[in-house]
């Protein structure tokens, strides 16, 4: 007879892809299905990210009442869960301790919990920065286990003294080896000739990405490179506005949306920059898979360093003049691509690794008292 499966339910999937999203069906895709169900808490009235991936790998989807629609009902919903499913570990996957309803029921229930920091800052609503600050005194750190997928992470939400475990994100890296097959396909689609420096930016076009910031310097840059092109993928609620800011400043044939894509190894592997200029990431995913194809990446001073591998990455502060970014964007490189996905394996960041270590997460927390 089979021993029982661990069960474990992730909270914190939304509608909208983002980072959270992208890293649950990595980890549900190779996390050992022999040893762990895994389930997900989701609301009424939305689709989410990956259901149908999700669920042809045999997760289970619970769904519950949406807490601005109807917070009792959210109450409700989440502690009828809670009585008829005999969950394992309740990880909860946050950006910031705004909502922690989850995690605060599930301990009054009995469950093993796991509050991972998936961010390192949060500018949000005025209501959302109160919640989190309220919140932050009021999660009991030493009752659950807390995990960051970086330093800057875990010292934004648990504090510079708190107790936490750094699990970085992990790659396949091998699906994100540079390809000249791939280059020669994406830059005859999109039109580009061999000769043009292409620089590309992955990211949801929300204030964390700085779209605003990106597009000025690119506009500054083009001064002297007008040939280059800047390959935007993503959507979200400020695409239309950096689209028509685009428009106004007349640098629109410089400037491909491309909008969501599936193909981002095939897209890396066309550019010849990658350009991430955020105002906070918690471990951003983006970035390692550009390294992973062997660009050279311009980060801002928010990044943090355990996500930047060697000479790969230049960090330019977020209050330095434009100046200083087109001359970091400017600077000339000269190495084999191929070595990407070796400097990441190197650094331990492949998807093996973090498979263990999460493994290990998992089961140290089973055995806790």
């Amino acid at each position: 007879m089979n021993e029982r499966k661990i069960r474990v339910l992730h909270v914190g999937i939304d509608s909208h892809l983002g980072g959270i999203e992208t890293y649950l069906l990595k980890i549900a895709t190779y996390i050992d299905k022999e040893k762990y169900q895994f389930d997900f808490l989701a609301f009424k009235g939305s689709e989410p990210c990956f259901r149908k991936e999700l669920e042809e790998l045999g997760c289970h989807f619970f769904y519950i009442e949406q807490r601005r629609k109807n917070y009792m009902a959210y109450l409700r919903d989440i502690n009828a869960l809670y009585d008829k499913e005999d969950f394992d570990i309740v990880h909860c996957h946050l950006n910031s301790l705004s909502c922690i309803e989850p995690c605060m029921i599930a301990l009054k229930k009995g469950f093993k919990v796991i509050v991972h920091s998936r961010n390192a800052g949060n500018i949000v609503s005025l209501k959302s920065r109160i919640l989190h600050k309220i919140n932050y005194y009021c999660l009991p750190k030493k009752k659950i286990c807390c995990v960051a997928v970086s330093d800057f992470a875990g010292q934004w939400m648990f504090g510079k003294k708190g107790n936490f475990t750094v699990l970085n994100n992990g790659l396949n890296v091998e699906r994100y080896k540079f390809s000249e097959t791939s280059r020669s396909k994406i830059r005859k689609e999109l039109k580009l000739s061999n000769e043009q420096e292409v620089i590309i930016h992955i990211g949801a076009f929300r204030t964390q990405k700085n779209h605003d910031f990106l597009i000025d310097v690119f506009k500054e840059y083009l001064k002297d490179n007008p040939t280059s092109v800047l390959i935007l993928v993503g959507d979200g609620p400020l695409k239309e506005k950096i689209h028509s800011k685009v428009c106004e400043l007349k640098i629109d044939k410089n400037i491909v949306f491309l909008g969501q894509r599936s193909d981002i190894p095939e897209l890396l592997s066309a550019a010849d920059k990658f350009f991430f200029p955020s105002y906070y990431e918690g471990f951003p995913n983006a970035l390692l898979e550009a390294e992973a194809s062997g660009l050279y990446c311009v980060v801002s001073d928010t990044i943090t360093r355990q996500a930047m591998l060697s000479n790969m990455c230049y960090s330019v502060a977020l209050k330095d003049p434009i100046t200083k970014w087109t001359a970091a964007l400017g600077r000339k490189v000269n190495w084999d691509r191929n070595t990407g996905t070796k400097k990441v394996k190197q650094a331990r960041l492949d998807i093996s690794g973090e498979m263990q270590r999460l493994d290990d997460i998992y089961i140290k927390v089973i055995n806790s008292l």
